[in-house]
């Protein structure tokens, strides 16, 4: 089966007034169809910055260095204004991090429902109107008729998040991009907002991106996991290959500090030391080096590549590498 979305070696940068910033540095993934991808890491690990990319949704003083982001077999990076636009809301539909500002104060929702509709449906005002209001009933909102001619105001946090939702699979994309999308949401609301994203997206045979720091979501949700930091891939594998044998050390770092049921109830959860560095583009070695209990002087001084460490798991980390190979070089003197 062919990959949906394949990002590969990408690489972003900002103009600014003190100088270029790297914000994505060598990013490579791919989505599946029908399959739900969890990327995750720290603020300002640059998941939103790779999700808007592919959007190419950034601001004038953004530039793509290097990379491909192909999409159904079309390199998006390729395409002008006209032909990413056909694409955008239409076949790649996102939810943005922020419900409470994400949706035009001044236009009521069903005015937002219906222009994404008959942009990319072809549909007349009176079909998008009964559109946008199966949509509405289908992320369980009540009065759908009604909330068709209120803004956004009058909606709470959790009510925005399921109009995003409708209006993000109104045209049945076949990729939704989720950036954090249960954000600034109380925890009861979180998991039905999820449950219903992940329901409608099956029914639209729809595969989602999911970005997020919530370890616990994607737990439940993702099939396969990228895990990022300082703008770079450190670790990807399958969902459960990840709980059970993560070996970066940053991914064991956030493992740990997940609560856990069957904890003592003396035991402390553990954290991460330090914080994600700032400008991390001049860097000589691995970016987490400062952060890392197993950093050795060739962690600092040399770069690690993404290598693959098992099958379909791949690490960004000399120290695993070393042990890797220690560990084959012991098989084949038993072999």
């Amino acid at each position: 089966m062919n990959e949906l979305l394949k990002v590969d070696h990408l690489r972003v940068a900002f103009d600014s007034d003190r100088g270029g910033t790297v914000g994505v540095d060598d990013v490579s993934f791919r989505v599946m169809p029908g399959e739900t991808l969890a990327i995750v890491g720290e603020s300002g690990s640059g998941k939103s910055v790779t999700a808007l990319s592919i959007m190419r949704l950034l601001g004038g003083n953004s530039r793509v260095e290097e990379g491909r982001i192909m999409f159904d077999g079309r390199d998006l990076l390729e395409l002008d204004d006209p032909g990413m636009r056909s694409i955008r809301g239409n076949q790649i539909s996102m939810i943005f991090q922020e419900p409470m500002t994400s949706l035009n104060p001044v236009l009521s929702i069903g005015f937002q429902m219906r222009e994404a509709i008959m942009l990319h449906m072809g549909q007349s005002k009176k079909e998008a109107h009964a559109t946008a209001i199966r949509m509405l009933e289908k992320v369980g909102l009540p009065r759908p008729e009604k909330m068709m001619n209120e803004y956004p105001f009058a909606l709470s946090g959790g009510m925005r998040q399921r109009v995003m939702i409708a209006m993000a699979l109104s045209c049945k994309p076949k990729l939704l991009i989720a950036d954090e999308p249960t954000t600034a949401l109380d925890v009861t609301v979180q998991a039905q907002i999820m449950t219903l994203m992940q329901e409608l997206c099956r029914e639209a045979g729809a595969a989602i991106l999911l970005i997020t720091h919530d370890l616990g979501v994607v737990a439940e949700m993702a099939d396969r996991v990228v895990v990022m930091y300082a703008g770079q891939v450190v670790e990807e594998a399958d969902v459960f290959e990840l709980f059970e044998q993560p070996k970066h050390p940053y991914t064991q770092g956030l493992l740990k500090s997940i609560p856990r049921i069957d904890a003592a109830n003396d035991e402390q959860l553990e954290s991460i030391p330090g914080a994600v560095p700032a400008r991390y583009e001049s860097i000589p070695g691995c970016r987490f080096t400062n952060r890392c209990p197993y950093a050795t002087d060739r962690c600092a001084k040399e770069m690690p590549l993404l290598s693959a460490t098992g099958e379909d798991h791949f690490t960004r980390c000399w120290e695993v590498r070393r042990a890797e190979n220690g560990l084959r070089e012991e098989e084949d003197s038993h072999a």
